[in-house]
């Protein structure tokens, strides 16, 4: 008999062992008040669900040792069929560690699937960069993760605990935490608090800045704050990525030419409500509205971030391209036409401009 085939023999055989094993269970279950190895004691009324629970796995941890955890905390009702059912699939050697939240109701393979892929919580919840904290908001309580009124209420007391330690503590005072809730994919714990959920956003901010990029923030003369700012609207503005730095650059030089920024994603924070946040058409009256984010008449940069950026951006923000721009025009296509002077920018609104209607 050749390897392969012993092996597929020896597969079987574990199936055919843990289909058995699995009704002996359940006989040993109903006929007798003591577990068997591995197995979980059950009352008269025998339980079919599992969960919640939470466990936590530390690194080195084998298949069986996470097995009786699972067992020991409630998340599943055998000790041995995880094991059999790791080693079936070949994952009893990657099983990441972490601490896993596990709701009522899973089947021992959806909590070995967890395991495997590092799925720690089931409240998964994609943050896109560009969002403003009131649309975090929505997709926080959208996901189940928190109440959205709790969540507004933490972002607006900002605590000391919440707030504590993190980068976001040094921002300037009297201003909002906007910019500051990383965009990034989280895993929320079941039964999160709006603090809770809060604090590993601005926890997640500060992990990302890698030290190269906070001596760059240093180098650049500018506060993290500022850049933040910066990076923002250059979030907002810029589609294509390698525009990132070009982009940057025309604010620095606007701001050090003491130029108004006249960014139309400044205008549309300022004027954007619930179910229009980001009004892709500004009117008139939009553009003479009242407001420390109406950079149209309003000098220097606006008092806080107008979105989350990404990092990316914040790079870029730090560390903008070494080129004369004071203008830039969208081209129709998620592109720009760059200028100097007044001139040649208004060249490029005629070409462009035309070209779109």
């Amino acid at each position: 008999m050749t390897a392969l085939s012993r092996r597929a023999v020896v597969t079987l055989v574990l199936a055919i062992v843990a289909v058995v094993g699995a009704a002996s269970a359940t006989v040993a279950v109903s006929r007798t008040p003591e577990a068997t190895v591995g197995e979980r004691s059950e009352s008269s009324a025998t339980r079919s669900v599992y969960g919640p629970s939470t466990v936590s796995i530390v690194p080195g941890d084998s298949a069986a040792v996470i097995g009786r955890r699972l067992l020991s905390s409630e998340a599943v009702g055998s000790q041995s069929r995880f094991e059999l059912l790791a080693l079936l699939l070949g994952w009893e050697g990657r099983l990441e560690p972490g601490t896993y939240s596990f709701e009522a109701g899973l089947t021992t393979f959806e909590i070995l699937r967890r395991i495997h892929f590092g799925e720690i919580s089931p409240l998964r919840v994609v943050i896109p960069e560009g969002l403003r904290v009131e649309q975090v908001t929505e997709r926080l309580a959208q996901a189940g993760v928190i109440d959205a009124a709790d969540f507004a209420a933490a972002l607006e007391a900002a605590v000391d605990s919440t707030v504590a330690g993190t980068l976001a503590a040094k921002r300037p005072g009297g201003v909002s935490l906007e910019g500051y809730l990383f965009p990034s994919a989280y895993s929320f714990p079941l039964g999160a608090t709006a603090e809770d959920a809060l604090r590993l956003m601005l926890l997640r901010f500060d992990d990302s800045l890698t030290p190269e990029l906070r001596q760059q923030i240093s180098d650049s003369g500018r506060s993290l704050h500022e850049i933040l700012t910066i990076a923002s609207i250059i979030e907002r503005e810029v589609v294509e990525n390698a525009e990132r730095v070009t982009v940057s650059a025309v604010i620095w030089n606007r701001l050090a030419a003491g130029m108004p920024l006249q960014m139309d994603s400044t205008v549309q924070y300022a004027v954007g409500n619930a179910g229009d946040w980001w009004t892709p058409e500004l009117s008139a009256e939009d553009l003479a509205v009242e407001s420390a984010y109406n950079t149209y008449y309003v000098g220097g940069l606006p008092p806080s971030p107008i979105a989350s950026p990404g990092l990316a951006s914040i790079e870029a923000a730090a560390n903008p391209a070494r080129v004369p721009y004071l203008f830039f025009f969208a081209r129709g296509d998620g592109t720009h036409a760059f200028a100097v002077t007044f001139e040649e920018h208004q060249a490029n609104v005629e070409r462009y401009r035309g070209e779109s209607e």
